[in-house]
This record gives C-alpha cells, structure tokens and sequence, in this order.
C-alpha cells in the first residue's frame, strides 16, 4: 500500500505530462510497434518497454522531431530504460541498437541524445507506468475463492497462468493505443487488472480487495474496461460457441463448456 500511494503521489506530481501537442503524433503507433519488435528481439523485460514508450511519449511531446531521429529516440529510450530495468549484462550497447537502423547514426549520436534526454526530465526518469502498478496489482488479482464463468477455480496454478495472459495482452493494448496515452497509469492498471478479470470470466468482477489496494472504486474503472474489452472482442473469433484468443501470447483455443474453461495447448485438453 504504502508503495502504490508514492507512487500515485509521483505519477500526479511529475514535472512531464502528455498533452498530445507532438507534430508527430501521427507516427506514434507505427514507432510504438517498431521500438517493441526491437525490444522483443534484444530480450528485453516488459517494464523496460513499458518505460521506453513512455520516455518516447513525454520526449516527443516536448520536441519536433524529424525522421529519421525519431527511431534514434525509440532506440536512446530503449537505452535508458535498460539501464533502469535490466541487470547490466542485458544493457544493450548502442553498437547492437545501431543494427536496427542499419548502422545509421554515429555512436556518438546515441551518447548525445542520452545527455539531452536525461536533462530534458532532469535526471529523473524512474517514471511510473501502468506495467508498475499492474505488477503491484496482479498478485491480488486471482484468488482460490474467485469464481469461473459461475463455477468453483478446479486449478488455481493453471488458472492464474492463463489470467497472467489476459493482463499481458491487456499490457500491450495500452501502450499501442493512442486512446490510454494521457491516461494515469494507475487508473490505466486497474483497468487492466479488471478487463483480464471479466475476460477471463472471474467473478467478482471488482472485488473489495482490489478497490481497497487500487484505490479505484469499479465505476472509475468501467470505461476504460470498457475500451480495453473493445480490443479483446476484435481479436476473438466466435463461431458458435468456439473461440480462438489468437492474440494470447501462447495461442491457446478455449471452448466455454459448463463448469470452467477448456484450453487447449498442444492438443490436450485442460480445465480450470
């Protein structure tokens, strides 16, 4: 609790904030899905690109920035993030960050922008994002009483594997759509917690547990869930009953049968 508070307190009384006045605005999405490619394939942790998107945001709106520097600032944030979020043997060099637009900058131009960028948010960039408060959040957010599409958890391991997926995939909703960009990551966490919950057919729905460690009572979550479920029934393809959850990070098919949901994972047939 007393975590979550501080960092509420920060997120409300940082010094940047979006105001969506980049001229490049436009560009967001498309650097947003480049900068976690690059992410993915230099191994890099969830927080660390959950922290770079957010250095990108709040950098670009306090710039007009030019291709083709807008990707050295997608891989400068990647840089910084690392050096927050990663051990120091999984900081990449900027000679491999260089690799991905094919050894186009000077190295020295990373060193630059590295300087510019830390004094541009004075020195401070252990900024709060929605990937923080979900990780406080998530180990409260499935329990053994929980219900499953009206029915008892048969397996809590294999449950709250599978509901760790939603919240993933929720995860990267918000940070590839412009809708949740000036959203406070708390607010936005809550959402996520809430839209994995419903999702995943957990009642509650919003325990008491949640309201009293988020701080978010359900009526201050429901558009935001709303709007993340939105992105979840497009990726859902419904043919009588069956639904394949396609954008699930393991693919698994599930049927909704009585009693829980079956998953299937290499042809076996599991059940919470």
């Amino acid at each position: 609790m007393d975590i979550l508070s501080w960092l509420k307190q920060k997120e409300r009384h940082g010094l940047h904030h979006c105001r969506r006045q980049s001229p490049q605005l436009e560009k967001r999405g498309q650097l947003v899905e480049w900068t976690c490619d690059v992410a993915d394939k230099l191994g890099l942790c969830t927080s660390t690109l959950h922290l770079a998107v957010k250095l990108v945001d709040l950098f670009m709106d306090g710039h007009d920035i030019q291709d083709p520097q807008l990707y050295l600032v997608c891989l400068g944030s990647l840089l910084l993030a690392a050096k927050i979020e990663e051990k120091d043997g999984n900081v990449p060099r900027c000679s491999q960050l260089n690799i991905f637009v094919k050894n186009f900058f000077p190295l020295s131009d990373f060193f630059s922008l590295e300087l510019v960028m830390l004094n541009y948010f004075h020195w401070n960039i252990c900024l709060p994002t929605q990937c923080y408060f979900t990780s406080l959040l998530i180990p409260h957010s499935i329990l053994p009483t929980d219900h499953h599409n009206s029915g008892p958890i048969l397996s809590f391991p294999k449950a709250q594997a599978y509901f760790h997926e939603y919240v993933q995939y929720f995860l990267k909703v918000s940070l590839t759509d412009i809708s949740f960009l000036d959203t406070l990551p708390s607010l936005l966490a809550a959402s996520i917690i809430a839209a994995a919950r419903r999702a995943f057919g957990l009642s509650p729905q919003w325990p008491d547990n949640l309201e009293l460690l988020s701080g978010y009572r359900e009526e201050q979550v429901g558009h935001l869930t709303t709007m993340l479920m939105f992105h979840h029934r497009l990726s859902v393809n419904s043919d009588e009953g069956y639904n394949s959850f396609s954008a699930s990070p393991t693919s698994p098919t599930s049927t909704r049968g009585r009693g829980g949901v079956h998953c299937l994972w290499g042809g076996k047939d599991r059940q919470f």
